[in-house]
């Protein structure tokens, strides 16, 4: 088996956009240190970012960072970490700046104003997102922009490597990280001074562009004494049955809408206050209680867009644009003129790792940036996750070229490193059971509605007994016939991790608050204003509660977004 040995200053895990933005930052703050990039996929290739629309949840000047801030502690239902989110966001203008100096483009006005054209967020007052000028290739040319500018750098780009543990030395600091060549099973090993994990969140490899999203850097860092929060949390979207789309953030303020089988808006059931113009969270709540009553499928309804706006977001260029015109011409569905059948689906974990406000989690010399770091519980708005992706690496790769400045790099203690070789090559073999097959048994506890929509004691109760005999069975006798599919049964491994805390956490809150809603606890309990903390204790998983400092923040809690709502 080959090796390879490096050493870099800073080691970054993750090349989307979030790793790409703390790479450039680091080197701009000091050109002469060296940084290693690396990720599971091809070099640089920008991640979830490669595959969004591109728009942007932007503070323009003039705005109060704190009428956002205030609006986010509503939206979140007080589970809002108010310095977080102002520290993110404040500075969001300079990112834009920075993306349209290297040739993004943005819809304006017809007198070449941004500000005049955000589109509105989920019945928010000030929260407002910033729509790229092509449609459908955004994303794409944001991440060729940020690949092209560290490789300009000088950044060293390590792609087709997963990294699989971190290793750290005799004082309880990260040293560095092994893993294994994703096509040729190669071993590599990589000292640094510092690492930051910006692997993405946890998942269950859904359709679409969300397969590469599996927490093995939230489960990696969580083994080195890493804390993660917001479990409890996931994102379950509604999604078109037959094909992919992107931009219900945008068509749902202009005035698309979900209908069920007889054509009603039935989301007015349930608020009418926000009918469809509201998180996915809540919608997926009301087709899930539509079709338990007999009144879907559910569809939507883009018949009230106005031509003028149906123009702005109908698809130019991409993947969007590609399915767009093979679903006109092959298939005779025209999205913006006729209905099309969505369902809810779950996507992801908003669980993730806990950081400060430089991105420093507890444990020496490891950061953490983008969305595998706990930020929101649940809910979302359009543009958020470009926004605070960007900030959160940038200001983690400036952070962390302060913290190694004095620092040596260490020898990996190689009889650790054998050790957790020994360990990585072991399922190597070309027998025992494909991950593929544990993937669907993960998928298939923890998508049934009662799981992951509206949750209850018993089908949680049930969901946690079959992961548990799955953990103790059935991930033990994975096997993979070559690096590719070892690759494969590392991310079902995070993916067991991930969902088995998924449902522990969502056991633990008996209420229902942001994105968890439980049947049988349907209000919030301001006896819940916590977060759900788990942490390695003595080398034992454990949760904890932590309050939410409401008295030491800017911002009382004056109300409930969840309080626009009635499902029963």
């Amino acid at each position: 088996m080959k090796e390879h040995i490096y050493e870099t200053d800073l080691l970054i895990v993750g090349s989307g956009s979030a790793g790409l933005w703390a790479a450039y930052s680091a080197k701009q703050k000091n050109k002469d240190i060296n940084v290693m990039i690396v990720d599971k996929g091809p070099e640089n290739w920008g991640g979830l970012m490669a595959c969004a629309g591109g728009d942007l949840d932007i503070v323009m000047p003039g705005e109060d960072i704190q009428d956002w801030v205030k609006d986010w502690v509503y939206y979140y239902d007080g589970l809002c970490d108010q310095e977080l989110m102002e520290t993110l966001f404040k500075d969001t203008y300079e990112i834009l700046e920075q993306y349209q100096k290297w040739g993004c483009e943005y819809l304006t006005d017809e007198n070449g104003r941004m500000d005049t054209v955000g589109v509105p967020q989920r019945g928010l007052e000030h929260i407002k997102l910033y729509v790229t000028k092509v449609k459908g290739s955004g994303g794409l040319r944001m991440a060729k922009a940020l690949a092209k500018a560290i490789k300009e750098a000088g950044v060293e780009s390590l792609g087709r490597t997963m990294l699989t543990d971190l290793l750290k030395d005799e004082t309880g600091r990260v040293i560095g990280a092994i893993g294994f060549n994703t096509i040729d099973g190669s071993f590599v090993q990589i000292k640094a001074k510092a690492v930051l994990i910006a692997t993405g969140m946890g998942g269950w490899k859904s359709s679409y562009m969300k397969n590469p999203s599996t927490g093995e850097g939230i489960a990696m860092a969580f083994r080195a004494g890493a804390e993660i929060r917001n479990m409890e949390f996931a994102r379950v979207w509604n999604v078109p049955k037959l094909f992919g789309w992107e931009g219900q953030t945008t068509l749902l303020p202009l005035g698309a809408r979900f209908v069920n089988a007889r054509g009603e808006n039935f989301m007015e059931r349930y608020s009418k206050t926000l009918g469809s113009n509201t998180d996915p969270h809540y919608s997926t709540i009301g087709m899930a209680l539509e079709m338990r009553a007999g009144r879907g499928p559910c569809y939507m309804d883009t018949s009230a867009l106005k031509p003028e706006d149906a123009a702005v977001v109908k698809p130019k260029l991409g993947w969007q644009y590609i399915n767009y015109n093979r679903l006109k011409d092959d298939c005779g569905i025209d999205f913006f003129e006729q209905k099309t059948e969505w369902m809810p689906q779950p996507l992801m974990s908003y669980g993730g790792l806990v950081a400060d406000l430089k991105g420093a989690t507890r444990v020496p010399g490891l950061y953490a940036a983008g969305r595998c770091r706990s930020i929101d519980p649940g809910v979302y708005t359009g543009g958020f996750a470009l926004a605070s992706t960007a900030t959160s690496g940038k200001i983690a790769g400036e952070s962390m070229v302060d913290y190694v400045q004095e620092l040596p790099l260490v020898e990996l203690n190689q009889a650790e490193v054998e050790q957790l070789k020994g360990k990585l090559y072991a399922p190597l073999n070309g027998t025992g059971v494909p991950a593929k097959e544990v993937l669907r048994c993960i998928q298939n506890i923890v998508y049934p509605y009662e799981v992951s929509i509206i949750k209850s004691d018993g089908a949680l109760q049930n969901a946690l007994h079959k992961m548990e005999t799955l953990k103790a069975e059935l991930l033990p006798q994975m096997g993979a016939p070559d690096a590719h599919y070892l690759m494969k049964l590392k991310e079902v491994e995070a993916i067991a991790f991930i969902t088995e805390w998924y449902i522990k956490a969502s056991l633990m809150r008996t209420e229902s608050r942001c994105g968890h809603y439980r049947e049988d606890y349907p209000d919030h309990d301001d006896n819940w204003l916590k977060w759900i903390v788990i942490g390695l204790e003595d080398g034992v998983a454990e949760a904890h509660t932590v309050d939410v400092p409401i008295e030491t923040y800017k911002h009382p809690i004056e109300r409930y977004y969840q309080d626009n709502f009635k499902f029963e």
